[in-house]
């Protein structure tokens, strides 16, 4: 059986999280050649995103009472996020003339059997499991992006996190699993059902847009490394681009809802506190205390002791405190894994 190989001394290294941004230095020819040709349609696909953002409507919360706008903003920029980067590396997909980005029009099903498999890293015996793909399936699972290869011939599952983070580890062995049982079958979908090149291998990668949890061995993948998966230099920092676009308009809604919620508490605070009706009837005059004095002397005088004692502490202050490599399949002409570095 042929499996994904590594080259021998090139394995993949964590991305430099500390590299500066296309905002800090002029990136490499590549990448600002893909932005020259994709600026228009990712300021497009930004523009759509945001007015989906802005449309969100704010629903009553008594948790966050007086901030459900700002909230309502925060959860539709980041559940809106992923479709945006889906369409984003979709279109950067296309600046490789190799590449053919496949629509599925059903999901691809998932058989139980090679999932359980795949679940145990039992990828030998999950290898052996029949590919049908007309055979009943119970779990079906579409894949972000589908990308065929035609000169490698392989195909490409895609699945694009915001952030792989937010989601437990056993959701994501899941989720690999799911996609390494439907790499079992998408040969055969592509043969019988697209018209799409032929596919001797299939490859799966989680992309992890923030790369924190990047992990080649498990499938988990950043933007950086989406040179290599599409061949394509410059296709990571083209996203990244787009993120940064995305994230200054996303910070300037939220700016404008702060200031919307936050001034009129904080004129509340500095402006004169007008008296209540209670302060005017008890309020103290000459009068009234030279008349206490006569009435209690001994209270005035405890009073005078209280008043050296808080002086002497200075008073109040009003500050405070992969997933291993897999192959799969009866036949040694189809190898299916995580993605894995290969040379053209």
């Amino acid at each position: 059986m042929i499996a994904t190989r590594r080259q021998p001394g090139r394995g993949l290294s964590r991305p430099n999280s500390d590299a500066p941004t296309l905002g800090g230095v002029n990136p490499p020819s590549a990448a600002t050649t893909i932005l020259k040709e994709l600026r228009s349609d990712f300021e497009r696909i930004v523009a759509d995103t945001i007015a989906q953002v802005e449309a969100c409507p704010a629903k009553r919360d008594p948790t966050f009472e007086g901030y459900q706008p700002l909230l309502a903003a925060v959860r539709s920029a980041t559940s809106l996020e992923g479709a945006l980067l889906k369409r984003a590396i979709a279109l950067v997909v296309g600046k490789n003339p190799e590449l053919s980005l496949i629509h599925l029009e059903r999901p691809l099903p998932v058989h139980q059997a090679a999932k359980v498999l795949f679940l145990r890293d039992d990828w030998a015996r999950a290898s052996m499991i029949r590919r049908d793909a007309e055979a009943i399936a119970r779990d079906h699972y579409r894949p972000d992006l589908l990308v065929v290869d035609r000169a490698q011939q392989h195909a490409l599952l895609l699945d694009i996190k915001r952030t792989v983070a937010s989601y437990s580890p056993s959701a994501i062995v899941t989720l690999r699993s799911r996609m390494m049982a439907s790499a079992l079958v998408v040969r055969e979908v592509l043969e019988h059902k697209y018209d799409a090149p032929s596919v001797s291998r299939a490859s799966i990668a989680i992309i992890d847009a923030t790369g924190d949890s990047r992990s080649e061995a498990e499938g988990i993948l950043g933007l950086s490394d989406l040179d290599w998966l599409l061949h394509i230099d410059g296709a990571g920092r083209a996203i990244m681009h787009l993120r940064e676009l995305y994230g200054a308009k996303i910070r300037a809604i939220l700016q404008e809802h702060c200031e919307v919620i936050v001034e009129p508490q904080r004129e509340g605070r500095t402006g004169e506190k007008p008296q209540s009706g209670f302060e005017e009837e008890t309020k103290s005059t000459p009068e009234n205390e030279e008349q206490d004095e006569k009435l209690n002397p001994q209270a005035v005088d405890q009073v005078g002791d209280k008043e050296g004692k808080f002086d002497d502490i200075g008073g109040y202050s009003d500050e405070s405190a992969g997933t291993h490599a897999a192959t799969s399949s009866h036949s040694p002409a189809f190898a299916v894994g995580v993605a894995a570095r290969r040379t053209r």
